[in-house]
């Protein structure tokens, strides 16, 4: 319950803060280029939700059998937290790293409908989700306190 409610916190956060930054794009609506950008950060977002939700399970599993359950909601918390900030970081950053990279000017090329800079786009924030989400969940594992063994 506790996942599904901040899942749905994320992604409608997520959604409506991409709405507006692509509202600038829209006259009067979305083309096909916008919306394939739009979709794809969308879907960025939800790999990197996918993997630290696994991680907040565990960590809220962890927390609820050790009885500490304020723990339990604020590793919750802030672990979606961090992962909906990085998403948000990680599309600005790309969307400028690509946009510094094509010799073309991003913003004017998506709103004269240039499908195949947006698929550029849209692969390059797949792809790298992908492979940045798990290392990002592995790192943010470290912080859990789960009992140390004596080593051999």
């Amino acid at each position: 319950m506790v996942l599904s409610v901040l899942g749905i916190g994320y992604m409608f956060g997520f959604t409506k803060l991409q709405q507006a930054f692509f509202a600038k794009f829209s006259n009067p609506s979305k083309n096909q280029a916008v919306l394939i950008v739009f979709i794809s950060s969308l879907l960025m977002a939800g790999i990197n939700l996918y993997h630290i939700a696994d991680l907040t399970n565990q960590a809220f599993t962890f927390f609820v059998n050790e009885r500490q359950i304020s723990n339990a909601f604020l590793y919750a918390f802030g672990y979606f937290t961090g992962m909906w900030a990085f998403s948000l970081i990680f599309f600005r950053v790309s969307y400028l790293v690509v946009g510094m990279l094509t010799p073309e000017n991003e913003d004017v090329e998506l709103t004269k409908n240039n499908v195949e800079l947006a698929w550029t786009h849209a692969v390059i924030l797949i792809v790298l989700a992908f492979v940045i989400a798990p290392a990002l969940t592995n790192i943010a594992a470290s912080f859990i306190p789960y009992p140390k063994f004596p080593s051999v």
